[in-house]
């Protein structure tokens, strides 16, 4: 094989890679969906202390559709909106780590929009730092 095919493939090889690439971009690009999440942050007082809070999801989206809610936390994985005309789902969490929320169509299982709910101490890990401060006299 010469140099020549070689290159003529890989550049063939490359023009379909970009072409899947972008349609696929431009597909999620049609899809405009928003998904909100109230709290968004939940603030502890210790780096390891488990938040509880009341979320409020709320969902729009540019079409009828029926939409699912899907979670990284344990308790949380799954949950189906029973019909169209419902934006909204409300649940009680108990979480030490954040949690990412995603919004999927029901019937074809694509991704519409994510959010996070955020953890964030107030106070700092308790580490005895390295070095000593500069005006330390000791």
């Amino acid at each position: 094989m010469s140099v020549q095919t070689l290159m003529n493939r890989l550049l063939q090889t490359a023009l379909v890679f970009i072409t899947l690439v972008s349609s696929a971009f431009a597909s999620n690009d049609l899809v405009n969906a928003t998904l909100s999440l109230s709290p968004q942050f939940c603030i502890t007082t210790q780096p390891d202390q488990s938040c509880e809070v009341e979320l409020e999801l709320k969902w729009q989206t540019q079409t009828s559709q029926t939409v699912c809610l899907m979670s990284d936390h344990q308790s949380l994985t799954h949950w189906c909106a029973p019909s169209e005309e419902i934006h909204s789902y409300a649940v009680n969490v108990s979480t030490n780590r954040d949690i990412q929320f995603m919004l999927i169509d029901k019937e074809t299982n694509q991704t519409l929009a994510t959010k996070k709910l955020k953890i964030t101490p107030t106070a700092e890990p308790k580490y005895r730092s390295r070095y000593q401060k500069p005006w330390s006299l000791f």
